[in-house]
């Protein structure tokens, strides 16, 4: 059994924050991850699937494995597993790093008996923005993808694990798809499952997509759940300081007094944690400042992070970005609902009442700045001191308002401070 593992995609639903593959949870990245699961599941060989932005990162992170480079990434899903068609010439079971499932799916979708193929499936309660399979009699029918919220034809959302008996058969029908939208692998697999026997298998454990910004926190949460109290006898922990609950400190960090830092929470190398700072159920990243009086709650930062003075609530960082002092995210509707994000000109609910903003790499927030839940902020821009930032912020912007200062003489004597009555 070999697996292919895509990572090649852009996830321009993922903007503002980089590159999915190499989010961090503690010693190891999501892909790292992904890839651990597949061999803890029986699959011997491993071949992934890169583009030019991220290749060497994956060549370094895995020297030993395949890693092949898709050059048109406007071909999707589609384009990846043509790639590596010559190497498709025996059982196959493809992943993408957008779906984080447990071993133990993998397995039971490897092991699927008198099919030509398998698809895992997730149950859902509520509207997915995904393919949905219609399956009954044992056997899949069709995938539909996105159908819109009240016209599912079922409750099964597609995940993308996917078993290939002959997947020499799969890429015949690729190659007649000629299709550069995200549906063309949908299209092709909707011909396979009228030809053959492809099977449902329903996800025995949890399932996190990682889509939208916001699935970090769900993702993060997950990984949070799993941690036990660890601190690094390297770490510099403050007498007055207080640490409750599974926190994991690692080595370099210095915790100042009076700082509070509980729950389910990791704080990377050679962060800092200021007086009187109090973070929970969050992960910082290596080399970040939790800055005195600074809140983080339920949060994920990434490196480099530096606050002063902060709420940061349900948010997701990026590497290098600072907050001045009194900047704030917001994460909490006036009318308490669920918070919905605009992302590619469509508004995303979020399905969260608490849902802060996600800020891209490089970016300084100014000081006694407010950001609005559901905000998304991108990559190497600048956002003024004062501002109410309600609306998202493109790449490489210098966000700011054009506002004249009017100064007139003052008719007023100002009395001592002594002559005020108490």
């Amino acid at each position: 059994m070999q697996a292919l593992l895509l990572a090649a995609g852009r996830s321009k639903r993922f903007w503002p924050l980089p590159d999915k593959n190499f989010l961090r949870f503690g010693e190891k990245t999501l892909v790292e991850i992904q890839v651990e699961k597949l061999q803890k599941a029986g699959v011997k060989k491993i071949i992934l699937v890169g583009n030019k932005h991220n290749l060497e990162r994956l060549e370094k992170l895995f020297p030993k494995l395949e890693v092949l480079e898709q050059k048109d990434l406007d071909e999707g899903m589609r384009g990846a597993v043509l790639t590596a068609k010559k190497l498709l010439t025996r059982p196959t079971l493809i992943l993408s790093t957008n779906d984080s499932i447990s071993a133990e799916a993998m397995k039971r979708v490897i092991v699927a008996k008198k099919c030509d193929g398998a698809i895992l499936a997730q149950e859902v309660k509520k509207y997915f923005p995904g393919g949905y399979l219609k399956a009954g009699k044992g056997k899949i029918f069709n995938i539909v993808e996105k159908p819109g919220e009240g016209k599912e034809p079922s409750n099964l959302v597609n995940i993308v694990c996917h078993l290939f008996q002959k997947p020499e058969e799969l890429v015949k029908e690729l190659e007649k798809t000629h299709n550069k939208e995200d549906d063309g692998y949908e299209l092709a697999l909707a011909q396979l499952f009228k030809k053959g026997t492809f099977v449902a298998v329903k996800n025995p454990g949890s399932w996190q997509a990682v889509k939208y910004p916001f699935h970090v926190l769900d993702l993060t949460e997950k990984y949070l759940a799993g941690v036990k109290k660890k601190i690094s006898p390297k770490a510099k922990i403050a007498k007055t300081a207080v640490i409750n609950g599974n926190v994991i400190i690692e080595a370099g960090v210095k915790v100042f007094d009076y700082a509070v830092i509980t729950g389910n929470t990791v704080i990377g190398k050679n962060s800092i944690v200021g007086t009187h700072a109090f973070v929970r159920d969050s992960i910082v990243g290596e080399n970040s400042v939790v800055g005195g009086y600074s809140e983080v709650t339920r949060s994920y930062l990434g490196e480099g992070v530096w606050l002063h003075r902060n709420y940061v609530g349900d948010s997701v960082i990026a590497g290098n970005v600072s907050f001045g002092a009194g900047a704030v995210c917001a994460n909490l509707r006036l009318d308490e609902g669920e918070i919905k994000s605009v992302i590619r000109e469509d508004k995303i609910n979020s399905h969260k009442t608490k849902w802060g903003c996600a800020i891209g790499e490089a970016v300084r927030i100014g000081v006694n700045t407010s950001i609005m839940p559901g905000v998304l902020i991108g990559g190497n821009s600048l956002i003024g001191s004062g501002m109410l930032v309600e609306k998202n912020v493109e790449n490489d912007s210098f966000y700011t308002k054009a506002e004249k200062v009017k100064v007139i003489p003052n008719q007023k004597n100002i009395p001592p401070r002594d002559s005020f009555k108490i």
